[in-house]
């Protein structure tokens, strides 16, 4: 069967790969009402044309694509809606064109999610065609509100039954069963010198590590700080613009926010602001370590609004996040809210749906393992589900950043594994 379905993709690549791009075309930033719900509109057209059955939620922010019958359903999580572009005039190719170049295609999207949606529709469509025997039901679950509040998936788990099992091609491979929590924590700075500044901008989602932060000052004129963008998930690949700009300020103008960033952001371990006991262990086992990151800066209403966006280790509880912020509110004159916060998950290794899928993806010539996530995906809203791929160990991370792109051979890897692991356990016993 799977070389059934290994060739059958290879028929399809350029169908696949022009649907990616139609789909890439749709400037669903998260947000942006309108355009998710026509990219979602878009994949719910798609499914119908090849003869699969589709469902909305009421609210119009879930499309579920369903094959197969029985009792049982397997799912797949993926998500339309997209960050924003960041910095356009780093862009080599324009964000929402989908550029093949280099053996890659290349726009915003293309690895985080709509290129992973695409390609687990074809997966099913593969194992529609080819009529493929299931006794369970597989659900593709596509969402629009990942890079944001999972409203979405609230309105699906009040609306649709829970799949058995599952995964998300949201990541990276090979198995990611352990997710760090999430937190978004928003600090409201009541300057009193607050006049001084005439504008202030970073970041454009609270996930995305900015790579331009720019300040103007009635006394300093205008100036510009550029970094290296990455996935808030990933500081280690970036280089922070909100961190430069405070770093730089500090001291020269009386704004608490730079004294804050420059005090307890610098590292993005943020050892002083003892989150948790600055180890990457939790009860023996590996959890990595806590990172907290500024992602977005502006001035509002006469203050002055930064967003921090944390990934806690497991043992890191909400309690403890505000408290860590809200014992320094007084010294540095700010307000702290907690804005969203997810836990961290661990799911055994153990599960023979997640067995299934290390010898799937060992059947294709890799090395299966069970490792930990830094990054948040949607994973966490389901019981028995975790991140498995698009991005292969020898490709380059680069979901959040400009230039984002998915490696064309991986790509068509990755649709075969998935058709053969959902072929696999939506059909063998004891799955």
């Amino acid at each position: 069967m799977r070389q059934q379905i290994d060739a059958y993709l290879e028929q399809k690549r350029e169908e696949l790969l022009e649907d990616i791009r139609k789909l890439v075309a749709i400037p669903s930033i998260h947000g942006q009402t309108e355009a998710c719900l026509e990219a979602l509109n878009y994949v719910r057209r798609r499914a119908e044309d090849f003869g699969m059955k589709t469902r909305m939620t009421s609210t119009q922010d879930v499309c579920v694509v369903e094959l197969g019958s029985g009792r049982e359903i397997v799912g797949v999580l993926t998500h339309v809606d997209v960050v924003g572009v960041g910095d356009p005039e780093k862009w080599v190719h324009p964000p929402f064109e989908a550029t093949r170049a280099q053996g890659a295609l290349w726009g915003r999207g293309t690895v985080d999610d709509k290129g992973p949606v695409m390609m687990s529709l074809y997966a099913l469509r593969a194992l529609k065609e080819l009529e493929v025997p299931l006794n369970k039901r597989i659900w593709l679950i596509v969402g629009t509100c990942e890079e944001g509040i999972w409203t979405d998936m609230e309105h699906f788990k009040q609306e649709f039954e829970r799949p058995a099992f599952g995964f998300t091609p949201d990541g990276n491979f090979p198995i990611f069963n352990v997710e760090k929590g999430y937190a978004d924590v928003s600090l409201t700075f009541a300057e009193p010198a607050a006049e001084q500044i005439l504008f202030l901008s970073a970041g454009d989602s609270r996930n995305t590590i900015p790579s331009l932060a720019v300040i103007q000052t009635r006394d300093g004129g205008r100036m510009e700080y550029n970094g290296v963008s990455a996935h808030s998930s990933a500081p280690e690949l970036a280089d922070n613009a909100i961190v430069k700009l405070c770093e730089d300020l500090e001291g020269r103008y009386p704004f608490s926010f730079l004294r804050f960033v420059a005090r307890f952001l610098s590292d993005y371990h943020v050892p002083a602001l003892e989150l948790d006991d600055g180890t990457d262990q939790y009860m023996g086992e590996y959890a990595g370590r806590t990172t907290a990151v500024p992602t977005v800066l502006t001035k509002e209403d006469g203050a002055v609004v930064l967003n921090i966006n944390l990934r806690h280790k497991v043992g890191v509880t909400r309690e403890q996040i505000v408290d860590a912020f809200r014992r320094h509110e007084t010294e540095y004159g700010y307000r702290a809210e907690l804005i969203e916060c997810q836990d961290p998950i661990m799911v055994s290794e153990k599960l023979p749906a997640l067995q299934l899928m290390k010898r799937v993806y060992e059947s294709y010539g890799y090395e299966g393992k069970f490792l930990l996530a830094q990054g948040c995906t949607y994973a966490k809203s389901m019981d028995r589900f975790v991140c498995w791929g698009p991005v292969f160990p020898e490709d380059p991370e680069c979901a959040h950043m400009e230039n984002e792109h998915i490696m064309l051979a991986g790509m068509m890897t990755a649709a075969k594994m998935y058709a053969t692991y959902l072929a696999r356990a939506a059909s063998e016993p004891g799955i």
